[in-house]
């Protein structure tokens, strides 16, 4: 169903249901950027997300208002806010090295500088490190005992 029509069932229905206006307020809000925001939050939250919920989570804590949602929402606690804030720097840091997975060919990962510290892109770190201030995976203590080149 395209959004035309979308709209002109929801007029209709408000017709029906002598609403007014109502149907048009809701999709005007629904349209906005905060609408947007707040969808990709409850969809983390809603018992039908999918097993890709973390990777979703972890793309979208790229923008700072889903960030700030997630703080809001009342399914939220401190450490998925902090996995949050966490995943959001980690998006935003400097690439300060990079590592190849010594069980994944073909897979690496990236060292990153954070506002506090050094984060990864492995999974050991996105999902320990992240919630663990001061938590340093293989590659981080790798990258600083120099055992890691900086890229170039």
């Amino acid at each position: 169903m395209n959004e035309d029509t979308l709209k002109a069932f929801g007029d209709e229905l408000s017709k029906i249901a002598g609403i007014g206006n109502l149907w048009n307020k809701f999709l005007d809000i629904f349209r906005t950027e905060d609408g947007r925001i707040q969808r990709r939050v409850d969809y983390h939250f809603s018992p039908k997300a999918g097993p890709d919920k973390w990777d979703k989570f972890v793309r979208n804590s790229g923008e700072q208002k889903f960030v700030d949602q997630v703080a809001k929402h009342p399914g939220s606690d401190d450490k998925l806010q902090t996995h949050a804030q966490s995943m959001h720097d980690l998006s935003k840091g400097t690439t300060v090295g990079k590592i190849w997975s010594s069980k994944l060919p073909g897979r690496s990962y990236e060292i990153k500088k954070l506002p506090e510290g050094f984060g990864c892109t492995c999974g050991d770190w996105r999902f320990k490190g992240s919630v663990n201030p001061g938590y340093e995976c293989k590659h981080i203590v790798a990258y600083k005992a120099g055992k890691l080149k900086a890229e170039d």
